[in-house]
């Protein structure tokens, strides 16, 4: 579609826009903005939407609703850009390759004849590679490492037999699912319930802090080979993580163990399960070797960029000139959870999550700012309307954004956040980042009186939207937010439980804000502020980085660390990449949240980060969980 709109210029749309035909009508042509917004929200979370999930039409479709809305408003592409997208590459799933690729046998010591023992392995009977390992050729010895747990608390750990090194390094560890005495209450673990180390992505972790070769599960019993398939494709895999990890049918994984151990599979796990005693030991003269191919599903994820350009305003004797390259960025995440998946809250079912609240609400709302700026009259600064794809996989697209930005960060007054806006419960809503800037509390407070909202204020800039990519880059924020509820990141979370009168409210509020922003004559400072941690929980020690999704691969990248935080105090920094915590060795933020959970707090950790190319050792002091 190309579009001309008022404001003379034009985008040349790439095929995946809907027609105009297709789209409800524009805000403007509804009605009222009750009606607007309850046509909107409608629209992005019917079920022909596919709940927005990465990879779907029915994402296409709504970012080309948000792009022809803009265009409609008469908002510019970004100065550079020729069309209202911003690109960026993620991975929606992962899958088995071709049969020939995926190869497993096991090779043992030679026998009475001198010839060296083999057992040809079949894919899907006896073995299938993991979407949570890498891919390629592998030829490791094997080590039998129990459960494959290490867990400081319970005061038991599988590797520890193995020694520093003890042969695990540039091996493939067999480990048993499940953990010990899972049938008796009184375990040192959760006793008939599963803990968090029985978790295979814990176990694959724990490997790969132990810098593993390779991994290979026993199965419990001999279940058929469409269970052993099942688990190649649970998740989006991690391609950050390259040892080969694979599921292997126990009776045959018993035949090695019983060469080389002198006891079966089943006797060994009695014997730790009764005493509570890690029985691991290499196998020697036992290899695996093969090859692994597990593809990627890559999809192309998508910003949508709208500018209303400043007319600026020269300094007079009480305000300094303001330059219309200034600009407030006002943002939503038009994506959603597609038909569930790991971040659904209603595990195993696949059903269209149609996100309603989660952000069909926050995208109505930035349009309907966006038309009500675009009405003018003029402002001083000019305001980037930014609709982010990717959220829900870890702020990708605003992760991209602000690596890439559209205006220079150094010109970026502020970001102000629309995420789950549709649940306003009486006057009550909630504002982070209040503190993150100079003279935005005094603004909130203004502006909510005049509204007659009732603002909770928080002072912290980090938290899981995105308006915590923005936060790290040093820019002062905004997070607009009514509130979770039952129905999150689930499928009843649906138009119909909008509270659409709300919405008007904070369509006021929003707007008086982003108007303030793009008009006062000081443009808040940045303010550092201390804030709970961004990811992770539970009882583990509070570390305080931030995790900067957009750069996986080669250990856990730091988008920033929170003020006053051990990390902080430790000399971590934006940028980093941590890839040893302690003894342990980190490839991704699972295996860091792994890590950090086997130390105490007000212990001194050593963390090893690769900061511009080279190897720095840090010490950080953990503090308790928060």
């Amino acid at each position: 579609m190309v579009c001309d709109p008022a404001g003379g210029w034009s985008w040349k749309m790439v095929a995946w826009v809907a027609t105009a035909a297709s789209l409800p009508l524009a805000a403007a042509e509804t009605g009222t903005p009750i009606d607007a917004l309850r046509d909107d929200v409608t629209w992005l979370s019917a079920p022909e939407r596919e709940g927005r999930g990465p990879g779907t039409k029915g994402i296409e479709v709504a970012g080309g609703w948000v792009a022809d809305r803009f265009a409609t408003l008469g908002l510019a592409a970004p100065a550079g850009h020729e069309t209202p997208l911003q690109t960026f590459a993620m991975t929606l799933e992962a899958n088995l390759g071709p049969t020939a690729d995926n190869t497993a046998e096991l090779v043992g010591p030679p026998d009475a004849s001198g010839e060296r023992q083999t057992i040809p392995l079949v894919l899907g009977k006896d073995f299938t590679p993991l979407a949570i390992g890498g891919s390629g050729a592998f030829d490791l010895p094997l080590v039998f490492a129990g459960y494959g747990i290490s867990a400081p608390a319970e005061k038991y750990d599988d590797y520890a037999p193995l020694g520093d090194g003890g042969g695990v390094k540039a091996a493939a560890v067999l480990v048993l699912r499940q953990e010990p005495q899972k049938d008796d209450p009184h375990s040192a673990f959760d006793g008939n319930q599963a803990s968090q180390h029985a978790a295979l992505a814990r176990k694959a972790a724990n490997a790969s802090e132990h810098e593993a070769g390779g991994l290979v599960f026993c199965n419990e019993v001999d279940e058929g080979g469409d269970i052993l398939m099942a688990f190649a494709r649970a998740g989006e895999g991690d391609d950050s993580r390259k040892m080969p990890v694979l599921h292997v049918r126990r009776s045959v994984l018993d035949r090695v163990v019983k060469a080389a151990h002198g006891r079966s599979l089943t006797e060994i796990q009695k014997t730790i399960d009764e005493s509570l005693e890690p029985q691991s030991r290499p196998l020697e003269g036992w290899r695996i070797r093969g090859r692994s191919a597990i593809e990627r599903l890559q999809t192309e994820g998508r910003n949508v960029l709208g500018i209303l350009p400043g007319q600026g305003r020269p300094a007079t004797a009480d305000a300094p000139a303001i330059e219309p390259r200034e600009t407030v960025v006002l943002g939503a995440h038009y994506d959603h959870l597609g038909f569930g998946g790991a971040n659904s809250a209603a595990p195993g079912e696949r059903a269209i999550h149609h996100g309603a609240d989660d952000n069909a609400s926050g995208t109505a709302l930035l349009v309907e700012v966006a038309r009500r700026l675009a009405a003018g009259p003029p402002l001083p600064r000019s305001v980037l309307f930014a609709a982010f794809s990717g959220e829900e996989r870890g702020l990708l697209g605003s992760g991209h954004y602000t690596a890439n930005p559209a205006v220079p960060l150094a010109d970026t007054v502020a970001m102000v956040n629309l995420d789950m806006v549709g649940r306003l419960d009486g006057d009550k809503v909630i504002v982070h980042g209040t503190g993150t800037g100079t003279g935005l509390e005094p603004l909130v407070d203004r502006l909510a009186g005049v509204s007659g909202l009732e603002v909770a204020k928080e002072p912290g800039g980090f938290g899981p939207s995105d308006h915590a990519s923005f936060y790290a880059k040093k820019v002062p924020v905004l997070h607009v937010f009514t509130g979770s509820h039952s129905d999150y990141h689930r499928p009843t979370d649906t138009a119909e439980k909008i509270n659409y009168e709300g919405m008007v409210r904070l369509a006021d509020f929003v707007t008086a804000i982003v108007r303030d922003l793009a008009s006062q004559p000081e443009r808040p400072t940045y303010v550092e502020v201390a804030s709970p941690r961004f990811a992770g929980g539970g009882d583990r020690p509070y570390f305080g980085s931030i995790p900067d999704f957009g750069k996986p691969g080669g250990g856990y990248s730091i988008s920033g660390v929170a003020k006053d935080s051990p990390a902080a105090k430790g000399g971590l920094a934006a940028g980093d990449r941590i890839v040893r915590l302690g003894t342990s060795a980190i490839t991704n933020l699972d295996d860091f949240d792994s890590a950090l959970r086997k130390h105490k707090a007000s212990e001194t950790v050593p963390v090893v980060v690769i900061r511009d190319g080279a190897e720095v050792t840090l010490q950080v002091t953990l503090d308790p969980p928060r």
